[in-house]
């Protein structure tokens, strides 16, 4: 009896187990995979054919579409015309009909390649026929056409190498070596290819009318390419307001190739797996997700804006007798309107061209590292009063860039660190005065050194040789500031100490990955760098901290952020203490932080920063070409300004990639605010950077001097000129 009741029990535990199984098996062919054999099983019944969608237009802040999609047509031609093969297979038809079809049954391939090689010429000098008739219908060389096709054959052959090795592994999975893989033509060897993109209509209608004549031989498709109407733009920029070895009455005319390129970026053709993983097309469910031949945002805004720009294809389903059963139209992309104004972003692009000059060493820059011509790299951002990017321009541009240090189309702008230099020093104030260490009207005596026993470390600027080891003496922060006394802040960096100072600086978005922020919160970018907990230990354990802190102090030592940081910074002291991440979306998100700057220490940061620029004995006032030779940096009238210098050390520099390594160079800043002069806050901000350029104010300050002239003429800083 108990031997029967164990059988009972196993065949009972045995009938569970098929009844889960089935039950498993059920649920997964249901459920898990119901929508998909669904959409299998309608495939037998119904034909789904999906409409193309668009993208959506990127807008400038004036109004200007500066990309859109635009209808147009495309020229496509079978896959067997251009391989050949179809003059092949033609050819040994013919050979079959002219022997008739008994004799060709009989006859060996050998006999068979015999008999068709005789028509085989026939039918390739009617396809070469084919070819110069597309190319005198568009206009086109035959090399030029050769070239197309030979593109096609190499894209079409690698998707083929790649299909069919994915298709053997699973065969060998599945079979073994029992059974022979066995390559059959993948779906593009069995369509039509593009050879001719973004026809214009009169070219289009003619290949119509060759297609009618030429059965099955030409595909004129309707198509859409993305255009961008603003890219080629020829800039007039008068020389009169330059410095003075540049200057002359003409008007320099410069063409500029891909005006934003960096910015607004491009788009593929080609679909990533990680698109297709990223937003499956997944048999229909999301009509915007990706499939094979689907346009994707490459780099930059373009990129960045993919969510927004992209659109829904629309579908349609018949049944097999051709009926509509089912409709959905297509949704194009959303609009996106931008703060750039590209007019602006051109005069900028011009401003940095090589036919200017500015950013090519001059034999008044005094940089006794890099020869007189050197092109300088280097980089411009715009912001306006509440930190929108108004303008961004990176040098060299996307389309001449050759950076040996391993940098290829970096936005210098949004992505590039470095070294601060004195222009932290209106936030150290500011800091100071916030913490209640500073308070106005006390005098810090400048002694050339700041270390007693040092005297050549932590050193004043002007305590050197060329400067006969001159001192500034007593200075107020407003003075000190204006004239860049690195004393005066070395003091106020001890009085705050490196972790507080370090705290400022983070406060003042040091940390923020802002080139993310622009259009994006949720994505990673570049953030300015700081010093961490262990180097704060290891300074400590030799002694070493009290350097660090007075040389961070005035933006060297281990600290860099980018030329849109220091922008942004700038603009923070511009609101009185409000932070704002800056954006290029229109009315888009931005963060906002109050960090609580006192209005005093404000207010004296910006009567320094006016003296700087407006005072014979601000650093960033005159361009000093030699001794007793100078020239005003600023010559912009009906405006009201404020602004500082900066130099800072710049690491080892490789002009080509087999030069040795120039040291001793320092990178240029100059970071200006301004305002029409009926106006006591500033409207916009300019951050200037050269890499290797040297003197802040010599080389950086020319170059804001005729950003405040683009600004003025575009209407920013008053009425239109």
């Amino acid at each position: 009896m108990l031997l029967f009741h164990r059988r009972l029990i196993a065949l009972a535990i045995i009938f569970i187990g098929v009844c889960a199984l089935l039950s498993y098996q059920a649920v997964e062919l249901t459920i898990v995979q119901g929508a998909q054999r669904l959409e299998k099983a309608k495939g037998r019944l119904y034909y789904t054919k999906y409409l193309p969608t668009w993208r959506g237009r990127i807008i400038d802040s004036k109004g200007r579409v500066i990309a859109e999609d635009v209808a147009s047509y495309d020229i496509a031609v079978p896959w067997d015309l251009i391989t050949g093969d179809r003059a092949k297979a033609t050819a040994r038809q013919r050979a079959r009909a002219s022997v008739g079809r008994e004799q060709w049954k009989a006859m060996s391939p050998e006999q068979r390649q015999q008999v068709a090689d005789v028509y085989l010429p026939e039918q390739l000098a009617q396809l070469e026929n084919f070819w110069e008739l597309l190319c005198e219908t568009a206009k086109v060389s035959r090399e030029d056409l050769i070239q197309r096709i030979a593109e096609v054959q190499k894209k079409v052959q690698k998707t083929a190498e790649v299909v069919w090795r994915r298709q053997e592994e699973a065969h060998l999975k599945r079979y073994g070596d029992i059974e022979e893989f066995d390559q059959q033509p993948i779906a593009e060897q069995r369509s039509s290819h593009v050879v001719f993109f973004a026809i214009d209509d009169e070219t289009a209608m003619d290949f119509i009318k060759l297609s009618e004549q030429l059965d099955d031989a030409i595909e004129v498709q309707h198509s859409r390419n993305r255009h961008y109407s603003q890219k080629e733009q020829t800039v007039r920029l008068t020389r009169s307001t330059l410095p003075r070895f540049l200057r002359s009455s003409s008007v320099e005319e410069i063409t500029l190739p891909g005006v934003g390129d960096l910015l607004l970026g491009d788009i593929r053709s080609k679909v990533w797996a990680e698109d297709m993983k990223r937003r499956p097309f997944h048999y229909g469910d999301d009509l915007g997700g990706y499939r094979t031949g689907d346009e994707v945002g490459n780099r930059g805004l373009e990129l960045s804006l993919e969510k927004k720009l992209r659109g829904l294809r629309g579908r349609v389903v018949r049944d097999r007798l051709g009926n509509e059963i089912e409709r959905t139209s297509p949704t194009g992309g959303s609009d996106v309107q931008i703060t750039l104004d590209i007019a602006l972003q051109a005069r900028l692009e011009a401003i940095l061209s090589p036919e200017i000059g500015l950013m090519t060493v001059q034999s008044w820059h005094r940089n006794k590292g890099l020869e007189v011509g050197t092109p300088l790299r280097g980089a411009v951002v715009v912001l306006d009063a509440d930190s929108a990017v108004l303008a961004m321009a990176s040098t060299p541009a996307l389309h001449d860039e050759e950076d040996v240090n391993g940098y290829p189309w970096l936005n210098r702008a949004a992505d590039g660190l470095y070294p601060a230099g004195s222009i932290l020093k209106p936030l150290v104030l500011a800091a100071a005065s916030s913490e209640d260490i500073y308070t106005e009207g006390e005098e810090i005596a400048c002694t050339g050194h700041y270390f007693e026993h040092v005297k050549n470390a932590a050193r004043c600027w002007i305590y050197r040789k060329g400067y006969n080891f001159a001192t500034h003496g007593k200075l107020s922060a407003v003075d000190a500031l204006a004239r860049s006394c690195n004393i005066f802040f070395y003091e106020l960096g001890t009085r705050l100490g490196f972790e507080r100072l370090l705290f400022w600086y983070q406060k003042f978005g040091f940390t923020q990955p802002l080139s993310s922020k622009l259009t994006d919160f949720s994505a990673t970018g570049s953030q300015g760098h700081t010093p961490n907990q262990d180097d704060i230990v290891r300074w400590k354990k030799r002694g070493e901290l009290s350097f660090e802190t007075v040389s961070m102090a005035i933006g060297q030592g281990s600290i860099t952020w980018s030329p849109l940081h220091a922008a942004a910074a700038y603009a923070t002291l511009a609101r009185g203490g409000i932070w704002k991440s800056p954006t290029l979306l229109y009315a888009g998100e931005q963060e906002v932080v109050d960090i609580q700057l006192n209005p005093a220490g404000v207010k004296l940061a910006m009567a320094g920063l006016h003296d700087s620029l407006t005072k014979d004995y601000g650093t960033g006032s005159l361009l000093r070409y030699g001794p007793n030779d100078r020239d005003r940096i600023f010559d912009v009238q009906g405006v009201r300004l404020w602004g500082k210098t900066g130099t800072a050390e710049a690491p080892p520099y490789k002009q080509s990639v087999d030069a040795e390594p120039v040291t001793g160079l320092d990178h240029s800043w100059f970071l200006v605010m301004a305002s029409h002069t009926n106006e006591t806050k500033p409207s916009v901000i300019v951050a200037v950077l050269v890499e290797n350029g040297g003197s802040g104010g010599r080389i950086a300050g020319p170059i804001a001097n005729q950003v405040i002239h683009a600004l003025q003429d575009e209407g920013y800083l008053g009425e239109l000129r």
